[in-house]
């Protein structure tokens, strides 16, 4: 018979094998990133706990690799407790979340591969399994793309999100120089050496890793390139700002012929030079010719002017229903009219549609009983809000929008023969971000738990109102639920409310 271990050194080859023929479910292709949803990060901190987990075993046998291991155990620090809430909390953080992608993108295989010796082979196999469903380079480029978008539209410095800043709340967070790093990196490919510069500049500033010789060892050593490539981008920031004529082509020729001539203790002095400023003076200098943010991302920043002569009321006229049960309205536009009515929803019948919005709300075998009873409400209460010549059926649609995932921000129901008028119910709170903003109007409202938002996408003749064009802003932490209410006209009759 085989010992135990001949047998799962066997296995253990045969998994290497397979693993290149099959595709696991959870890094195939055809499924969801990793990075696209909250749901997905949950899984990828499983996925890393489960990787930490079979190290901390495997290094109480490798009594000689303990100290290497346990550095990189340290490392890694949740500040979360166990229970679900907390930790969707914690990938809820985008912050949380790119560190999360990166590490288990770029660390964690790295890790794998030095832990390949025929000892502690159960943990060895445990290993296996788990690095193969490592995110991937799309994963990756995914959430470097959605941090640069976050950063673009909420207007946020690299200096305050490495130290964990979020618009004007801070977190108990403190990005690594390998987080920074790497967003540095990606911004330095896609020349966007402005804000290059501010993360090259904040990694060389973090803490250093501990026992970081020989985590350097295993992750490669990042400080040569870091700071070549500070250097770099801000040399060609400066030319470019100096004289607008220059091409970034032109930029970085000269940039390079710079540094080429110069020693290595003329780089350390130059970026010592420029580490001695405070970061208020270098983002203060670096932003004086920023294009200005358009009327979307004021929106999403909620800067967008205060519309005057707005106002408050309890809608008693509407139907005859609320003749005795008024509904609270908020006018947030006259013209176009954009309303808001407040405390429509129920958590009760919030937390129903949720469980049921795989089946879009609508009558089918499995929920027609459980969901009778909720639908004739929902109706009711839309009826309320809109009033008369409406016609109005049973489905809802229910996107959800984890963290900064956001619909194009020129989303539009303002077509010839498209929906009347749109009524948008929100079913959750967001904690930063996430906002709707009409970017024709200049009107952003923000998500309230249970309340609803109402406008026109066409006006009375029929033409398309592109007034009504709006957009979802980015959710930069917390998770935004809403269910949308496409309304068609189709005559003048009174609507009359269903029975319960």
């Amino acid at each position: 018979m085989l010992s135990l271990n001949r047998l799962l050194i066997v296995l253990l080859l045969w998994r290497q094998i397979i693993a290149k023929n099959i595709k696991d479910p959870l890094n195939n292709k055809e499924q969801q990133l990793y990075s696209s949803s909250n749901a997905g990060l949950l899984k990828l901190l499983e996925l890393e706990e489960r990787f930490m987990e079979n190290v901390k075993i495997y290094t109480n046998k490798l009594a000689e690799k303990v100290e290497n291991l346990q550095a990189f155990i340290n490392s890694i620090d949740y500040k979360v407790n166990q229970t679900f809430e907390d930790r969707e909390k914690y990938v809820s953080n985008p912050l949380n979340a790119f560190s999360l992608v990166r590490r288990t993108h770029e660390d964690l295989p790295k890790w794998h591969n030095y832990t390949q010796q025929k000892v502690g082979m159960v943990e060895l196999y445990a290993l296996e399994e788990i690095a193969v469903q490592a995110p991937d380079e799309e994963d990756m480029n995914y959430y470097l793309q959605e941090m640069h978008r976050l950063e673009k539209i909420y207007g946020l410095e690299a200096t305050d999100l490495a130290r964990g800043r979020l618009q004007d709340k801070k977190y108990d967070i403190k990005m690594s120089a390998r987080d920074c790093f790497a967003l540095g990196e990606h911004k330095y490919q896609q020349e966007d050496y402005q804000r290059a510069a501010l993360w090259f500049r904040m990694a060389l500033k973090q803490e250093p890793e501990k026992n970081s010789n020989k985590i350097n060892e295993i992750l490669g050593d990042i400080n040569d390139k870091l700071r070549s490539q500070y250097a770099t981008s801000m040399i060609i920031f400066g030319l470019t700002i100096s004289n607008t004529k220059l091409t970034i082509a032109k930029s970085k020729q000269l940039a390079s012929e710079a540094l080429a001539k110069s020693s290595l203790d003329d780089l350390n002095s130059f970026i010592a030079e420029l580490l001695t400023q405070s970061d208020e003076d270098v983002v203060r200098e670096m932003n004086t010719n920023a294009t200005a943010p358009s009327d979307y991302e004021l929106g999403c920043r909620g800067l967008l002017p205060k519309r005057k002569n707005l106002y408050c009321r309890y809608d008693f006229s509407t139907t005859l229903f609320l003749r005795i049960a008024p509904m609270k309205q908020e006018i947030i536009s006259l013209d176009p009219y954009i309303v808001m009515h407040h405390k429509v929803l129920y958590n009760d019948e919030i937390a129903e549609l949720k469980l049921h919005a795989k089946d879009k709300i609508t009558a089918t075998k499995d929920n027609r009983l459980r969901l009778k009873s909720l639908r004739k409400r929902i109706v009711n209460r839309i009826t309320d809000i809109i009033g008369l010549g409406f016609h109005i059926n049973h489905e809802l649609h229910m996107p959800d929008y984890d963290r900064i995932s956001y619909y194009n921000p020129n989303r539009n129901y303002a077509y010839w023969g498209g929906p009347k008028a749109t009524l948008l119910f929100f079913a959750s709170d967001v904690v930063q971000g996430g906002a709707t903003v009409f970017t024709k109007s200049k009107v952003s409202v923000f998500p309230q738990k249970g309340n609803s938002l109402f406008w026109y996408n066409l006006l009375d003749d029929g033409t398309p109102d592109i007034r009504s064009v709006q957009a979802e802003c980015p959710v930069i932490k917390g998770k935004k639920w809403v269910f949308t209410k496409w309304i068609k006209e189709i005559n003048s009759q009174c609507t009359q409310r269903t029975k319960s």
